[in-house]
């Protein structure tokens, strides 16, 4: 009976195929292959560029999906609020209003890329979380560490830190928690 049923379970896994490959790990996180491509259809998508699925591309999307782990842990841990998800509704009909005439050109945009609008609106309620977060998470760091140069911009008429120092200061907080991290890029992944 008992090996019966191992062959009938042997049998149904290999009818199903490979699900989704590893393609990179990050301390306890799993990026899959399909992420990494949904990455890249995402962002030339919203860039308006052609899709490019060629490894380096592959590569650089399991890039920045790393660090938005890496942002995702420590906004759990600083129990960060997401925007509502109304604002991700908002931002695509601003998307779609503002880079397509009507929206059966936005559904035939969305097939080219193989997307789903869903996959667009939870992506950009992602940058808007990511904006928000950051800002409220190293902004202060940077008016902290820089306050003679806060106190320049002041009197200069502009307000805080700016926007390019934010960003720095981010990169800088990233390269740390990228060295302190256990990652893994699956090499067979980014072939």
């Amino acid at each position: 009976m008992r090996p019966l049923l191992l062959s009938a379970l042997f049998a149904t896994v290999l009818q199903a195929g490979i699900i989704d490959r590893v393609a990179v790990v990050v301390g306890k996180t799993v990026i899959t292959e399909s992420e990494v491509l949904q990455e890249l259809r995402l962002t030339a998508f919203l860039n308006k560029k052609p899709l490019d699925l060629s490894p380096a591309e592959r590569r650089a999307a399991s890039e920045r999906l790393v660090d938005q782990a890496l942002l995702r842990d420590e906004m759990e841990v600083g129990e960060f609020k997401p925007p509502a998800d109304t604002e991700g509704e908002a931002a695509l009909r601003r998307f779609r209003q503002d880079n397509f005439p009507s929206p059966v050109a936005f559904r035939a945009a969305l097939e080219k890329y193989g997307l789903t609008e869903e996959q667009v609106r939870r992506h950009l309620l992602w940058q808007l979380t990511t904006l928000r977060f950051t800002d409220a998470r190293f902004r202060p760091a940077v008016a902290v560490t820089n306050v003679e140069a806060s106190a320049d911009r002041a009197a200069d008429g502009s307000s805080g830190p700016s926007d390019e120092a934010v960003d720095r200061e981010m990169e800088s907080w990233l390269k740390q928690k990228r060295a302190a991290t256990r990652i893994q890029f699956k090499k067979e992944a980014f072939e």
